[in-house]
């Protein structure tokens, strides 16, 4: 009787372990920083808007909307009033914060560069 309680008492910690040590979700189901999960409903006043980018090679694409007070807005790039926005002139594209690089200016024929918020 000692050795199956041991055994059962061995088999449950195992399965356990096993079970606690993988991720409930599978990695390839999360979405990248940069990607949308919804879309804002609501028009966006067009005097809050300082710039966009494009998340178009997200599961959900969208047009990212940067306010003045910095925060992200995901919007649906087929909404008529988003095409209005990114067609605006005075509206210019941004890029992705983890991959923004800035070059402020030319030194001795070699570029000075820093990472830009923007």
């Amino acid at each position: 009787m000692k050795v199956s309680v041991a055994a059962l008492f061995l088999l449950v910690l195992t399965i356990t372990s096993v079970v606690h040590s993988q991720p409930k979700i599978p990695e390839s189901v999360n979405p990248p920083p940069n990607c949308c999960l919804k879309y804002h409903e609501k028009v966006l006043p067009r005097k809050l808007v300082v710039g966009y980018r494009q998340a178009l090679n997200c599961h959900l694409p969208a047009i990212v909307f940067i306010t003045k007070r910095k925060r992200e807005v995901c919007t649906d790039p087929n909404n008529d009033w988003v095409q209005e926005y990114i067609k605006d002139p005075r509206l210019h594209p941004r890029h992705s914060r983890r991959l923004a690089v800035n070059i402020t200016r030319w030194e001795e024929g070699q570029a000075q560069i820093h990472n830009s918020p923007w």
